[in-house]
């Protein structure tokens, strides 16, 4: 989106803080495509917003009660949140800005702050808030100088627009979310500011744009791989010719030994040799990599994930995870992020695809892949095994 555009989106959003909340309005919540809970956001006397949020996931799931009060930026003075979490912790939190003093409970801390940088202002971003907090923030950020705030307790998020979308409701607007996270956290704006969804494995979406949450989600996801290729290109290198690792510390995972003096020849996407460094002499194009010493090991392998976001890849690889396996996840968005891990337009492991299939009721697993008949776990189990699984 360019500046002008991102500037009027910001101005649409301006003086419109509590626009988003009408009367009330309930969201559904969605796990993997399954209706799973709702959200209730209601506006109450003395500019209070009431949240009631409830999801039910394999007998867990969160059940937060929340009220919050606004000051005229969209900032929260006052916030109570009460209820359980999706292990079914207690949730019990409080926060107050009175007097231009900050005090803040949960039950993993308590805190107070005077005065914060960026006009003497902080964000408070509670520790287990409704999603309809996520819209909150970034009205906010909306808001702000520079689309930036401080946040209490700690750190700063920033915001830009991403994607967009003409639905038969309107137009809505990603925004993206940076430093609360590995990877930028989206939220689905009306123009008006109002909350239309978040999108993803967990989407909660405003009754309006139910009907275009598959259109919401791969706008998303376009996004997402655009972002992931940008950071692919920006941290990966492939050498021309042979790779040598000289000077190394190797580890042999057979006999747990360690042998200092090692160098590797590593030719494409294979090792080819391994041996001492004054035996093994290196074409003349070769590219060097001078290990200094330093420990080097085989990749590792974690045999139970389930990608879910751009973050996870590149964390197996900066964890020297070079090999995985996913035991469950959604059938349209992973394979076209495994695909995109294969291509090198986003960074991830080697991925070896298992697939889950579950029965349905009460505490059927978050996929589509349910079969309650042999004939339809037969063709689940045949579409898994024409899907490289």
């Amino acid at each position: 989106m360019s500046t002008r555009r991102f500037l009027l989106s910001t101005i649409a959003v301006a003086g419109l803080v509590h626009a988003a909340t009408a009367a009330e309005r309930t969201d559904k919540i969605f796990l993997q495509g399954t209706a799973a809970g709702t959200q209730t956001v209601q506006a109450q006397p003395n500019d209070t917003t009431r949240v009631e949020y409830s999801y039910a996931d394999r007998g867990r799931g969160d059940h937060i009660v929340a009220t919050w009060k606004l000051d005229a930026g969209g900032f929260p003075i006052e916030y109570e949140g009460h209820g359980h979490d999706y292990m079914k912790a207690p949730v019990d939190e409080h926060f107050a800005l009175k007097n231009g003093r900050a005090t803040w409970k949960n039950r993993s801390e308590k805190g107070e702050q005077g005065d914060q940088p960026l006009n003497g202002k902080a964000f408070y971003l509670p520790m287990d808030a409704p999603p309809e907090f996520m819209a909150v923030l970034a009205r906010a950020l909306l808001r702000a100088p520079a689309h930036k705030l401080a946040l209490l307790p700690a750190g700063e998020a920033s915001i830009e627009a991403g994607g967009r979308l003409t639905t038969d409701k309107g137009e809505l607007t990603e925004y993206r979310i940076t430093g609360l996270g590995f990877t930028p956290e989206s939220i689905w704006l009306q123009a008006d500011g109002g909350t239309a969804a978040s999108v993803g494995w967990f989407s909660v979406v405003a009754a309006p744009y139910e009907t275009a949450l598959a259109q919401l989600r791969a706008a998303q996801e376009k996004t997402d791989a655009a972002w992931s290729r940008h950071l692919a290109e920006e941290m990966t290198h492939t050498p021309k010719g042979d790779l040598v690792i000289r000077n190394a510390r190797l580890f042999d995972p057979r006999d747990l030994s360690v042998t200092s003096g090692r160098s590797v020849l590593v030719r494409g996407e294979r090792i080819i040799r391994i041996a001492a460094d004054a035996d093994l002499k290196p074409a003349a194009d070769a590219e060097i990599i001078d290990a200094r010493g330093r420990f080097l090991m085989p990749g590792l392998w974690d045999n139970h994930q389930h990608f879910s976001g751009p973050q996870d890849g590149a964390l197996d690889l900066a964890n020297g995870v070079t090999s995985a396996r996913d035991m469950a996840n959604d059938t349209d968005t992973f394979l076209a992020r495994v695909a995109r891990y294969d291509a090198g337009t986003e960074l991830g492991p080697r991925v070896l695809k298992a697939g889950i299939i579950d029965g349905t009721g009460e505490f059927a697993g978050p996929t589509k892949m349910r079969a309650d008949t042999a004939a339809e776990a037969i063709k689940d189990v045949d579409w898994y095994a024409s899907h490289g699984y």
